[in-house]
């Protein structure tokens, strides 16, 4: 009788062993996601605009990882959640450190950081008795040693420019536009300098600034001037 039950229990508890061997556990599809993720963040370092790949990598890798914390080990990848999440916080904060210093080393020294579009463009031209004027911002601007970005403004020619008008934004430079006197400054290479055409791409000059009104070879008619020392493509984007 005794050797009747042994022989019974024994495949009993082979099936319990294979079950308790090849049991699947699912991994959730935000592990996967979040480990490609870190390839993608990796073209963070070719534009500050593009630290947003890992930091929306860094929040999905940690709703997996919670999701997995939370299973009571019903499901699996934590370590591979767990690690996309550090490598995707390590890709960020040198990515984001290397464009921060490009940022406070873009400004040659002794001129000071202007925002074209906050700091001139947005004054207009305030009217008094009928006549429009400059801005008191602005005017305090005038004589002083600057440092702005902008978009080139596309010549005839391309290659060894003199001067050349600067626009806040690529919507009227790239796009045939006519920019408001407000939205351009003519650019004056200074001490025997020239510069190529930059389509499309965002270009930092430093100089002095001028409230000259004056009549262009373009057919534009800028208010601003700006006797430029320093031309080259911006290091960032703000």
């Amino acid at each position: 009788m005794s050797v009747v039950r042994e022989m019974m229990s024994e495949p009993l508890s082979q099936t319990q062993f294979v079950d308790d061997t090849f049991q699947y556990q699912p991994m959730p599809p935000l592990v996967p996601i979040s480990m490609a993720f870190v390839c993608l963040s990796l073209l963070a370092g070719l534009s500050d605009l593009l630290l947003i790949i890992p930091m929306v990598g860094i929040v999905l890798s940690f709703i997996g990882y919670y999701q997995i914390s939370r299973s009571r080990g019903e499901l699996s990848g934590g370590v591979l959640a767990l690690s996309s999440l550090v490598l995707m916080l390590l890709i960020f904060i040198a990515f984001a450190s290397l464009h921060l210093h490009s940022y406070a080393t873009e400004v040659p020294v002794g001129y000071s950081r202007v925002n074209f579009n906050q700091d001139i463009s947005q004054k207009g031209f305030p009217t008094e008795n009928g006549q429009p004027g400059i801005h008191p911002d602005v005017a305090k601007l005038a004589d002083q040693p600057i440092y702005l970005k902008g978009y080139m403004f596309p010549f005839r020619e391309t290659k060894g420019l003199k001067s050349f008008v600067l626009c806040k934004d690529s919507g009227d430079c790239c796009f045939g536009g006519q920019p408001k006197p407000t939205d351009m400054i003519l650019i004056n290479m200074k001490d025997g300098q020239t510069v190529d055409y930059h389509e499309k791409q965002l270009v930092g000059v430093a100089g002095t600034l001028k409230i000259e009104p004056t009549y262009d070879e373009s057919g534009l008619n800028p208010v601003y001037q700006l006797d430029c020392k320093h031309f080259a493509p911006a290091k960032t984007w703000y």
